[in-house]
């Protein structure tokens, strides 16, 4: 008997294509970048360093300078008086942040409104922004009188216009910094509503380490050196990274709050406070910037060890006269030499260096990193769905 195959065959169904994820947002363009000079935020500089001659650095003859010539020709005593007022207000302090935003104002009426809504929101301190801008102007305008016609004057805009060129032989580069921290954390234009940046020149009274990132409305105004690109990255890496934390913000509890500042490392807090938002900002943008992009990993203390080694004591003198904070540390643990600090290292790096927080966000930026869905999922996304889950 012949087999029998019936002639029948089950209608194969075509396979369903996997469904494509939309992009319901749209990835920040890289901004116009401009190189911009701020003569008033300058002249803050001056200000300050005059006021205070340890302020900023020595590094640079421009900075030797000044420190000579208004050991000679001290701040009127209505600069000087405004300076001591300022610091009254903040108990002891003067919020050079505060300053910095509103010198930025002068001549640029259009940066009143985010200038006096970052103020407004995290400033509370000071009641009437509006009186003290006015204020500023009126000692920046006294300064700048008699700066004009000091040999100051001429040698800063030597070193402004010197910078101006070289920044302008590099932004190309810098263009292309930007747009690789775009590429990576795909920032959705409405979170992120940057359109212009706007780069001053080095202030050469600036420590190469200092920088500041100031937000007006879509322009974003950098302030940092020319030799230290990675710190430019770093402060326009809070355009995106602040703006994020803030929706965050709206997800955690008041427990997982206490928990970030908890988990925070006593050297950040030394800088930023106890108060969690500023120090997750912070602790987002230096797990990126000064490990993840580099292909490293958090310092463990068997790397903290290795590190400091090789000092020796004449440069651990220096390092403690140029670090204000390093030496309030090191005061904590009764360090003076660097044989003390060598043999009280496991204690420094258990007080001062180890970093719990930046352990949990470096393992988010791996996952994120090898995330599947990397075309419709973006690091605000993925932040607001994991954080808060992890704390």
């Amino acid at each position: 008997m012949e087999n029998f195959e019936p002639n029948f065959h089950p209608k194969m169904e075509k396979p369903k294509e996997p469904e494509k994820k939309e992009i319901s947002f749209e990835v920040l363009k890289t901004p116009e970048i401009s190189i911009r000079e701020e003569r008033e935020a300058q002249l803050l500089s001056f200000i300050l360093k005059a006021k205070n001659p340890e302020w900023g650095t020595d590094d640079t003859p421009l900075a030797v300078d000044v420190k000579n010539h208004f050991s000679e020709n001290p701040l009127s005593s209505e600069v000087s008086g405004f300076l001591d007022e300022i610091r009254a207000l903040q108990k002891g302090g003067v919020d050079e942040e505060v300053l910095y935003t509103l010198a930025f104002t002068y001549g640029h009426p259009e940066r009143n409104e985010g200038a006096f809504e970052m103020i407004t929101k995290h400033k509370s301190y000071i009641k009437n922004p509006q009186e003290l801008q006015q204020k500023l102007f009126r000692v920046l305008e006294i300064f700048g009188q008699s700066f004009s016609s000091s040999p100051l004057a001429e040698k800063m805009t030597v070193e402004i216009e010197k910078d101006k060129k070289a920044r302008g032989e590099i932004l190309d580069e810098t263009k292309a910094r930007i747009e690789k921290l775009i590429a990576f954390f795909k920032p959705d234009s409405k979170t992120t509503e940057i359109r212009k940046i706007s780069l001053m020149p080095t202030d050469p009274l600036d420590r190469i380490n200092t920088g500041s990132a100031f937000v007006f409305g879509e322009e974003l105004v950098l302030k940092t050196h020319i030799d230290n690109p990675d710190n430019l990255e770093h402060e326009f890496s809070h355009s995106m990274i602040n703006p994020i934390v803030e929706k965050l913000s709206q997800l955690l509890t008041d427990e997982q709050k206490e928990k970030i500042s908890q988990l925070a490392n006593k050297k950040l807090k030394q800088d930023y406070g106890e108060e969690y938002f500023s120090l997750l900002c912070e602790e987002f943008i230096r797990t990126y910037n000064d490990v993840f992009k580099k292909g490293e990993k958090p310092q463990s203390y068997e790397d903290f060890v290795q590190k400091i080694s090789g000092i020796s004591d004449d440069q651990f003198q220096k390092f403690l006269s140029q670090s204000e904070s390093l030496k309030v540390r090191c005061g904590e643990l009764g360090i003076v030499t660097v044989e003390d600090f060598k043999n009280k290292s496991q204690e420094y790096f258990e007080r001062f260096e180890k970093n719990q927080l930046r352990d949990l966000i470096f393992e988010l930026y791996q996952e994120y990193s090898n995330r599947p869905d990397k075309e419709t999922e973006n690091f605000e996304r993925f932040v607001l769905a994991k954080f808060s889950v992890r704390i």
